[in-house]
């Protein structure tokens, strides 16, 4: 979690508090040398509230780093003189198989080879729960909502149930005690609170709670075509979900 840069839980703590005016000089400074200043511009209409969430959210922002990330984006390297175009060619065949159209045998080898993963804690989850069901007529995250079955489970509820099982064969295959299938639930902002929330009501669904972690999607700011960043209101920084990059992964 921690080389993701993500938290399992939300920080805690006392109420926030509007900064001191040496906070305030030095996150001036900060955002003033980066030309990013403007971000602060309704500073003295806002209210202590207003001023301790906006100081914190610019706190937790680098500036610098942004104008590099919109300078790369706004301002892409052109392409040196003979570079050859980019093509997107499909795999080869050696390179891919289905379950669809594959032997009995190959399939028993890599049913055989996944327990075995399993069972030696080389596998994990990472459920991409950030969306609310909306569309379903429900605020509530889509993986709680009741789809219908004569058994009433949610989506979360049937996940859980798999994982379960899974451990339970990986572990009886290789002889051991117990597997462990860690669950990596991704929410968005709105759907964090009622996801834990619902894990916590049911128990977890039979899981142990220290193998599902639920984290949040990190955000970035919003840049305007000029690559300033954009505020949502006089108190907040406009931002969006930025891409989940897993750079190192002992699952799929």
């Amino acid at each position: 979690m921690e080389r993701l840069h993500l938290s399992s839980t939300k920080p805690t703590g006392a109420p926030l508090t509007p900064p001191t005016d040496d906070e305030l000089k030095k996150l001036r400074e900060t955002y003033s040398k980066a030309s990013q200043d403007h971000v602060l511009q309704y500073w003295d209409e806002l209210s202590d509230p207003e001023k301790a969430e906006l100081f914190q959210q610019l706190s937790d922002i680098d500036p610098e780093h942004i104008n590099e990330i919109a300078e790369k984006a706004l301002k892409p390297a052109p392409a040196a003189e003979g570079d050859a175009k980019p093509t997107l060619d499909p795999l080869p065949e050696s390179a891919t198989a289905s379950m669809l159209d594959a032997s009995e045998e190959d399939i028993a080898v890599w049913n055989d080879q996944g327990l075995r993963l399993i069972a030696d804690n080389k596998v994990g989850v990472v459920l991409m729960a950030g969306g609310q069901g909306t569309r379903l007529g429900s605020s509530a995250p889509k993986g709680c909502y009741n789809i219908g079955l004569p058994s009433e489970k949610s989506l979360f509820q049937l996940q859980a149930e798999r994982i379960i099982k899974v451990q339970e064969l990986a572990a009886k295959k290789c002889g051991k005690e117990k597997a462990v299938v860690p669950w990596y639930v991704m929410t968005s902002g709105p759907t964090r609170q009622p996801t834990e929330e619902f894990f916590e009501k049911h128990n977890y669904f039979g899981l142990e709670k220290e193998n599902v972690l639920v984290f949040e999607q990190g955000v970035l700011p919003c840049l305007s075509n000029e690559g300033k960043i954009l505020l949502e209101s006089k108190s907040k920084v406009c931002t969006s979900l930025q891409p989940l990059s897993i750079s190192h992964s002992t699952t799929d």
